[in-house]
């Protein structure tokens, strides 16, 4: 393409009413992605000159330092910083391996079985999305410290049960995943039943069709389930925090957050830094990902429909 070619494709694309519109919406989005290009700056302090700085609105040290950023991907003795990245992204993985696998389950169950009382079950599951998350803490701390036979525990009481071990994300994390489950079903009762019974005649199975045949059909809601579990996983604190204490088991945000609540103790000098810093690095994998899949959450409603 000549210059003269691609400067007249620029010509028509470009329209002079809609430029006060861009530079509203530029305006809006450096105003957005403005907290991540101070902890981007920030992250270039040492310790010492941070407390001694005066922030600005772009903040940039003197004596700019690598060092948090070699932490952050090296690790170090203070922030043993690999350690938690691979707890974080197993957990994230186990969990959505989970989130797939009963939202499909279930959703074929609600969506193709016929069975005495399934739309009072599946209302009542649906049901249970409006109960906050945050008055579920305290019964899940005691079935965890209940738990029969585990961590010293006479039947139900006695010792700590499953807290404070890898029980907590095994057990604790997988679940049904009833929003996904309720994508699933509204997705696979647009697919026409004759296609299962055609399955049937050829000899296929239950999970021969579940597998084979439907799953397929379902990619754009299982990415969006997908998408949707990994992000809030990877951003969950409040399970490794209420429920585990040893470092070992600490997650990401979790430990972070003891970081910081370890930094606020009287007597005290915060790296806040190195804090930012980590936050950093917790919230790029997050952008990341939805900056490159973001397109599936919006396929994955579309595909959904909703039956009147």
């Amino acid at each position: 393409m000549s210059s003269s070619e691609l400067t007249k494709k620029i010509a028509v694309q470009f329209k002079p009413k809609y430029l006060f519109a861009h530079i509203v919406l530029l305006g809006f989005g450096l105003l957005l992605l403005y907290p991540l290009i101070f902890m981007v700056s920030v992250g270039f302090f040492s310790k010492e000159e941070f407390m001694t700085t005066v922030l600005g609105l772009l903040p940039f040290p003197k004596n700019p330092t690598w060092s948090n950023y070699l932490v952050l991907f090296n690790g170090s003795a203070d922030a043993a910083i690999q350690k938690y990245f691979l707890n974080s992204t197993l957990r994230t993985i186990y969990s959505t391996f989970w989130a797939l696998l009963t939202a499909l389950l279930a959703g074929y169950v609600f969506a193709r079985l016929k069975f005495r009382g399934r739309e009072q079950l599946f209302l009542a599951l649906l049901a249970t999305q409006m109960i906050p998350a945050t008055i579920a803490l305290i019964p899940t701390y005691l079935q965890f410290a209940r738990w029969p036979f585990a961590g010293g525990n006479n039947i139900f009481t006695g010792g700590t049960g499953i807290l404070d071990t890898w029980w907590v994300y095994l057990i604790g994390g997988p679940s049904i995943n009833i929003m996904g489950a309720f994508l699933v079903k509204q997705s696979i009762e647009k697919v026409p039943y004759e296609l299962d019974e055609a399955a049937k005649v050829d000899g296929a199975g239950t999970f021969r069709i579940i597998f084979q045949i439907l799953l397929p059909l379902q990619m754009p809601i299982m990415a969006f389930i997908a998408i949707t579990t990994a992000l809030g996983t990877w951003n969950d604190f409040i399970t490794p925090f209420f429920y585990t204490s040893s470092d070992h088991l600490q997650t990401l945000p979790a430990a972070i957050t003891r970081l910081s609540s370890a930094a606020a103790s009287p007597g005290a000098v915060p790296n806040w830094p190195l804090i930012i810093t980590l936050s950093l690095g917790t919230t790029l994998p997050a952008l990341i990902m939805f900056f490159f899949f973001q397109k599936y959450i919006v396929q994955g409603l579309a595909n959904t429909g909703i039956k009147g």
